[in-house]
C-alpha cells in the first residue's frame, strides 16, 4: 500500500496562500481529517472534540481560518476561534483551558503571501508524528474534498482569547517591576503586536512600539526577528535599555542590547543559564542547544559549569530533548527558546523576553553585562543548490573537500554539512578561531559541491 504523501514539515504546513494545500477545497478537507483523527483518538460514544483556532495577521488568514473551521465542524469538531493569536497563545490556553487541540494558522516567519498551520497537541506541545501522519492517511483516503453541509456555523467566536493569555503571562511573572526599563518591541506586524505592548506596560516598562500595527499585508517584511535593523535603530534613538524583536506568530526573539546589537537564541543561554545554576534551579545542570549553536556557547558554558547537549535543529527537538533529560532549558540560535514553565514545552517570544529583563533586574546589570565571557568562534555558512542528494561519503570529491576544510579549521574547529530537508540545498556552516581559515574552508566545500551535485547556483 502507497504511503501518503508528508504534508508536515519539521514545523507544520506552509506555502502560498490560496494554492495547493492551502486551497478553500483543500483546507476544508484537511479540516475534516483532523476532526477524524481527533474523534479516532478519543473512540466512539465520546462528546466532540474541541479545538482553538488562532492566527497571525496576513490577509490570508481568515479564508485559511474559516476553510479549516468549516472542515472540522464538518468532521464533528466543536471549534472556537481566538482571532489573531500568537501561536504560543494557543500553545498555553489550550493546555491551560482543557482543548483537544489547537491549531496556529501561520506561516510563522515567511513573508506574507505564504501561510500554513502549526497543530498543537492538548499538552500545549506540537502534535506528534504519529497524529499528523493520521491526518495525512486520513486526508489521502478522500478521493476528493467533500462540500460543507449547507451554512455551517463559523467557529464560535473567544473573543477574550488574547486577554486571557495576557493575564496568564502577567499571572507567570507577579511581582515583577519593570519600571526601570526602556524597552522598544517591534513585533514584525505580527500577531504580538497589541499583546506584546499590553504585558510589558503592565508590568510597568517604557515601551516604544516598532511595527506593532498588525499590517497583515507586511508582516516580517523588514522587520521583527529576522530584520532586526530598524528595532536596533530605534533602541539608539530611543537610548532604551532592551530591544525585543518578535517574528510574525511570536513564538522567535531576537534580543537587542542597550547598543542595538542582536543578540540571539545562543546569547540568551549565555546569559541565563549560569545564573540558573548558580540559583539551584537548572535540573540536571545542563541545557540543550542544537546542532547550529556555536562552539564558543558550549565553551562559555563548560566554563561555568553547565553542560551543553545538542539536537538537530527544530525546537520539536529541543522540546523533547528537554522531555527525556529530565532538564528545563532550551533554545537554538534561530530564537525558538523553551524555559521552565510547569511542564509546558513550548517557545514564547515575550515569555523568553521577560525572563531576560527579569535577571536585568535582578542584578542590576544590563544585556551586555550578563554576557560578559561570552565569545562566539568565528563561522562561515553557505548554502548551495543541488540537484541530488547522495551520501556525501560517496561522492568523491565531496569525502575529499571535507577532509581537507576538516585539515583546515583544525582541532578546535567544526563542520556541519547536511542537506536541507525542505529545499534542494547543501547547507555548510564552519567553525574555526580563525576567521580566514572558517571562510576558506568554507568557500571549498561550496565549490565542490556546486560542481559535484548541483547546477553551479549558490545563494
Amino acid at each position: 500500500m502507497t504511503r501518503a504523501p508528508r504534508l508536515f514539515g519539521t514545523d507544520g504546513i506552509r506555502g502560498p496562500a490560496g494554492a495547493g494545500i492551502l486551497s478553500p477545497e483543500s483546507l476544508l478537507a484537511l479540516g475534516r481529517s483532523v476532526a477524524a483523527a481527533l474523534r479516532s483518538r478519543r473512540g466512539p460514544g465520546a462528546p466532540p472534540p474541541r479545538v482553538l483556532l488562532g492566527r497571525d495577521t496576513r490577509p490570508s488568514g481568515p479564508m485559511v481560518a474559516g476553510a479549516l473551521a468549516a472542515g472540522l465542524q464538518a468532521g464533528g469538531a466543536a471549534v472556537e476561534d481566538g482571532g489573531i493569536l500568537p501561536t504560543p497563545a494557543v500553545a498555553l490556553l489550550v493546555r491551560r483551558l482543557r482543548f483537544d487541540l489547537g491549531l496556529a494558522v501561520s506561516a510563522s516567519h515567511n513573508p506574507a503571501p505564504d501561510n500554513g498551520l502549526k497543530l498543537l497537541a492538548s499538552n500545549g506541545e506540537k502534535a506528534d508524528d504519529a497524529f499528523e501522519r493520521s491526518v495525512e492517511e486520513g486526508l489521502a483516503a478522500a478521493r476528493r474534498p467533500r462540500p460543507s453541509p449547507a451554512g455551517p456555523a463559523p467557529g464560535r467566536l473567544r473573543p477574550g482569547a488574547a486577554g486571557e493569555y495576557a493575564e496568564a503571562i502577567l499571572a507567570e511573572f507577579r511581582g515583577l517591576s519593570l519600571r526601570r526599563l526602556r524597552v522598544v518591541v517591534d513585533a514584525g506586524d505580527g500577531a504580538s503586536g497589541a499583546v506584546a505592548p499590553l504585558v510589558l506596560r503592565r508590568l510597568g516598562a517604557e515601551v516604544h512600539e516598532v511595527r506593532c500595527r498588525g499590517d497583515g499585508a507586511r508582516i516580517n517584511d523588514r522587520c521583527g526577528a529576522l530584520h532586526p535593523e530598524a528595532a536596533g535603530r530605534a533602541v539608539r534613538r530611543r537610548r532604551a535599555h532592551l530591544g525585543v524583536a518578535l517574528d510574525g506568530d511570536g513564538d522567535r526573539l531576537l534580543l537587542l542590547d542597550g547598543e542595538g546589537r542582536p543578540r540571539d537564541g545562543d546569547d540568551f543561554l549565555a546569559a541565563v543559564a549560569p545564573r540558573l545554576r548558580a540559583r539551584g534551579r537548572l535540573p540536571g545542570g545542563a541545557v540543550v542547544g542544537t546542532v547550529m549553536s556555536n562552539g564558543g556557547l558550549e565553551a562559555h558554558l563548560a566554563a561555568r559549569g553547565v553542560a551543553l547537549h545538542r539536537v538537530p535543529v527544530g525546537d520539536r527537538f529541543v522540546a523533547a530533548a528537554l522531555r527525556e533529560r529530565g532538564l528545563a532549558l532550551g533554545a537554538e540560535p534561530s530564537g525558538h527558546i523553551l524555559v521552565p514553565r510547569g511542564g509546558l514545552l513550548t517557545s514564547d517570544a515575550l515569555v523568553s523576553a521577560l525572563w531576560v529583563m527579569r535577571e536585568m533586574e535582578r542584578s542590576g546589570l544590563p544585556l551586555s553585562a550578563l554576557l560578559e565571557g561570552f565569545e562566539r568562534v568565528p563561522r562561515s555558512e553557505a548554502a548551495v543548490r543541488v540537484s541530488r542528494k547522495p551520501p556525501l561519503e560517496r561522492v568523491p570529491a565531496m569525502r575529499e573537500a571535507l577532509r581537507a576544510a576538516a585539515a583546515a579549521a583544525g582541532p578546535r574547529g567544526r563542520l556541519l554539512v547536511r542537506y536541507s530537508g525542505t529545499e534542494p540545498k547543501l547547507r555548510i556552516l564552519v567553525e574555526s578561531p580563525s576567521r580566514a581559515a572558517a571562510e576558506g574552508a568554507c568557500a571549498a566545500i561550496a565549490a565542490a559541491a556546486a560542481g559535484a551535485l548541483g547546477d553551479g547556483g549558490r545563494r
